[in-house]
């Protein structure tokens, strides 16, 4: 064991494979060799470092992390956690190892930086926690004073003295402690908790908060539309967007108040096109005024769910373009946490791996630069900002007064106290040019608008429509492809066309996805038959003039087209012309295409190549 820098955190772990694979992924990292070799071992080399225990998942596991706690007891020690690996979902014997080959399995694009930093955010054991599983170290719950010499109790000062320096040592070495200074001071050890406690609250710095906080409403009426305007203007003042997005932020903030009422939670979605256009700083203004703000960056899918489940506040998470796309299990906690009806997570709880719901309803705030996930965005409420011009001014956040920020609150809370109940009962007209996703988001911020009153709903009406502009839906990949389909039948007025003759047509245009689909390639039948099977549509022979060849008809595309294409009212039109029926159907070549030589790179430009040039018949 060889460990040199003091500030170094050490994981301990029972097998040379498993330190072998922490070290590996750069953390400081040693091991007993086995589970019955911890008294053997020299532990002073790590006195006074903060250690990071991972025991294995079975009986001699435990026996093992008994064993350590209590060789680590005999050295001057730092912080000591233990992973809570009841949350790791393992296997029985799981160990490190078996944590990162699942990582690797769900996500085999993951890289050792991200695994690393997965371990980091890894759960820790409460102390409760600990002498559940590990009775033996639980102390008693009171002194035994028959077996207390009055005399040698120390005065009162010596007594603080000693419940002072038991507040700075870690929670392992009190839970050691705790009943032999119990006993030495003459006091039930539940009451040693509360005035080990009390000292290290005394102790915290300052800034060290709650992790949620709740505020007082003030003892006067809250006029709504003051409050909002208050809002709207300081949005204006420190931030740089357009007015649509200054009256979204206004009106999700009132969101966050009255979110027991609202049946869905729809996400801020804080995004830009590039850095250092003010997303942090729109972010943590949020914070400064929404209803129980938690901010949190590049939080674990465990801690998410917890932390969602004990405070339910409104989680604001900065950077999320850097860890949500590489993280199933937090979109699945996104889409899960969007609306009421289905607001639960199931996830193993406890050595008996009991399932467990998590409720995951909550507002949330996500920034970053890029996109997101398209189940999230769909969810989302896009909040696009801009980057500041030379000639622009706004104020700096950190300007902004604390106290003036808390008044708001606290108006907040008086209003939403006062108004929650109209909030909830009142009827809105909602835009018919958005989706009903679009609108199952905005619903909430239009009732809060309509009870503002004072040309509040006409504003949530234009921004409403500006940012639905601004997103300006691209289509999926899915929905481009039955677009570029329809657009080949009306430009050549077909009810049927052969599938080689298809394949050239959406082969034609460069700008198109479909010319290098095949990674790099014109995409193939066979792909473009997979494609369209989703929308039980498939190829079959169709004849044209004399010729019988694989293709696609028309009438199959109709309830397609109509059911997903914007502004598509498709009916089937009768060929009432010889052109129609044409063995030769014309495609964007004035060359007549009837065998599969029209396929040849020298007659068709711009479809570099054709991956698959044997399709004969059906596909």
């Amino acid at each position: 064991m060889s460990i040199t820098a003091s500030n170094e955190v050490v994981y301990i772990v029972e097998g040379e494979q498993k330190a072998d694979l922490l070290t590996f992924l750069g953390f400081t990292a040693v091991t007993t060799g086995s589970s019955n070799s911890v008294h053997s071992h020299h532990w002073q080399p790590i006195a006074e470092r903060k250690c990071i225990l991972w025991f294995d998942n079975d009986a001699a596991g435990v026996k093992w992390l008994e064993d350590l706690i209590k060789a680590l007891a005999s050295i001057p020690s730092g912080d000591i956690n233990i992973i809570d690996i009841c949350q790791l979902d393992l296997p029985i014997k799981g160990d490190v190892v078996d944590y990162v080959v699942k990582l690797r399995d769900q996500n085999p694009q993951i890289t050792d930086e991200e695994i690393a930093q997965r371990i980091k955010n890894l759960p820790v054991m409460s102390d409760e926690q600990v002498y559940e599983l590990l009775p033996k170290l639980a102390p008693s719950s009171i002194a035994q004073s028959d077996d207390i010499d009055e005399k040698s109790l120390p005065n009162i000062e010596e007594a603080q003295s000693i419940i002072n320096d038991l507040a700075k040592v870690s929670k392992l070495e009190y839970a050691l402690q705790r009943t032999s200074t119990s006993n030495s001071l003459g006091i039930p050890v539940t009451l040693l908790d509360n005035l080990v406690k009390d000292a290290r609250q005394q102790q915290m710095p300052d800034n060290k908060t709650e992790l949620v906080f709740d505020v007082e409403h003030c003892d006067y009426e809250v006029d709504g539309n003051e409050l909002a305007n208050k809002i709207f203007e300081l949005v204006n003042q420190y931030i740089v967007c357009e007015i649509a997005v200054a009256t979204a932020v206004t009106l999700w903030i009132f969101f966050t108040w009255v979110v027991d009422i609202s049946h869905i939670a729809p996400i801020a979605w804080i995004n830009a096109p590039e850095k250092r256009c003010g997303k942090t700083q729109l972010a943590i203004f949020i914070s400064k005024l929404c209803c129980r703000p938690l901010l949190a960056s590049n939080i674990s899918p465990s801690a998410m769910f917890r932390s969602i489940e004990k405070y339910q506040p409104t989680l604001i998470i900065d950077e999320a373009d850097t860890f949500i796309k590489d993280s199933p299990e937090l979109k699945g906690i996104f889409n899960a946490g969007f609306s009421r009806d289905n607001p639960y997570i199931i996830r193993s709880v406890g050595d008996d791996h009991e399932p467990t719901p998590f409720f995951v309803f909550c507002p949330k705030v996500i920034s970053g630069i890029g996109d997101i996930p398209e189940t999230i965005r769909d969810r989302s409420i896009s909040l696009e900002l801009r980057r500041k011009m030379p000639n622009e001014v706004k104020k700096k956040l950190r300007d902004l007064n604390k106290s003036e920020t808390e008044n708001l609150r606290s108006e907040l809370a008086r209003w939403s106290a006062d108004n929650i109940d109209k909030v909830k009962t009142f009827k809105v007209d909602l835009p018919s040019q958005i989706n009903d996703r679009a609108q199952d988001c905005w619903e909430i911020l239009f009732k809060v608008a309509g009870v503002l009153g004072a040309g509040w709903s006409t504003k949530v009406h234009e921004a409403c429509l500006f940012i639905a502009n601004i997103e300006n839906e691209e289509p999926s990949l899915n929905e481009q492809l039955l677009l570029d389909i329809q657009g080949t039948f009306e430009n050549n007025h077909q009810t049927k066309i052969f599938t080689e003759v298809l394949m050239l047509a959406l082969c034609s245009d460069p700008e198109k996805n479909w010319q290098s689909y095949n990674r790099g390639k014109p995409i193939t039948p066979k792909q473009l038959a997979t494609r369209l099977k989703g929308y039980g549509i498939a190829p079959k022979k169709v004849r044209i003039g004399g010729t019988v060849k694989s293709g696609y008809d028309k009438s199959d595309f109709i309830d397609a087209f109509n059911r997903y294409l914007p502004n598509s009212n498709v009916t089937l039109v009768q060929a009432n012309d010889s052109s129609v029926l044409s063995q030769n159907p014309k495609v964007t070549s004035s060359q007549p295409v009837t065998d599969m030589q029209s396929l040849k790179v020298a007659e068709i430009n711009t479809c570099n190549s054709v991956t698959d040039k044997t399709v004969r018949g059906s596909i």
